[in-house]
């Protein structure tokens, strides 16, 4: 089969962490700019506070990107959602305001750092939003994820050959990720194969058009960005993106 007979008639815009070139990662803001510029999903970084509440935060530490100072499991979620953005401004999200702010408007991709199953399953079940997600995560994490919310889109990263082929026989996923290390022509072809959805890292120094258009040839379904304001144009000019 001729790879042009697999290429999508629409790529999806994740934009890593929101939108956080012109505000903070895994914000509110950074969520509502992702929404005006046309992005399809918002990336965004999941962790649990010492309550148990899930807030969005990249780092196990609130320092770099706060006013604060330590593990967000050792804070309480009133501690960490009281901290303020240091170069934007702006209060940390509980992934409760988050999925407010996205429902009906952009889809998440869920980058589980550190939650329970069950606080996922619940959260997203209490925002109706168990359709408005890709859940990315490990093998175990996602597999009882699946049994809570059985259809739920889970996506497990791609890895060598043999990992994806441990993936796809656990979870049977419908979309996997990959990274600047797995996106070879060997291991696409095996996601390919079993009619996968690839959504590919496109960040750094390879989050360029060139690079863009390399992840289209291959076959990708998404492309993850910090340019989703460039990638929505780019997309949008070769008739790829509404």
């Amino acid at each position: 089969m001729m790879l042009t007979l697999l290429l999508a008639s629409q790529i999806y815009v994740i934009a890593h962490r929101g939108e956080h070139l012109h505000h903070a990662e895994n914000s509110i803001a950074a969520i509502q700019s992702a929404i005006a510029f046309g992005a399809d999903y918002a990336e965004l970084d999941v962790r649990t506070a010492s309550d148990g509440k899930l807030v969005l935060m990249h780092d196990k530490t609130v320092d770099r990107t706060t006013d604060g100072h330590g593990e967000v499991k050792d804070l309480t979620s009133d501690q960490v959602t009281h901290l303020v953005f240091k170069d934007y401004g702006g209060n940390v999200p509980a992934f409760d305001q988050a999925l407010d702010a996205a429902k009906g408007r952009i889809k998440i991709y869920l980058d589980w750092k550190d939650a329970s199953p069950e606080a996922i399953f619940k959260i997203l079940s209490e925002h109706a939003m168990l359709d408005q997600v890709v859940v990315y995560g490990d093998h175990g994490e996602l597999r009882e994820l699946q049994k809570l919310a059985p259809g739920i889109r889970v996506m497990p990263e791609a890895g060598s050959g043999m990992y994806l082929a441990l993936g796809q026989h656990l979870l049977n996923p419908t979309v996997v990720a990959f990274e600047e290390d797995d996106f070879k022509p060997e291991i696409i072809a095996k996601a390919l194969d079993k009619k996968e959805e690839i959504f590919v890292d496109r960040l750094g120094d390879q989050d360029t058009p060139n690079f863009w258009q390399d992840a289209i040839d291959r076959g990708v379904s998404g492309i993850q960005t910090n340019h989703p304001e460039e990638l929505v144009k780019f997309l949008r000019e070769k008739k790829l993106h509404p």
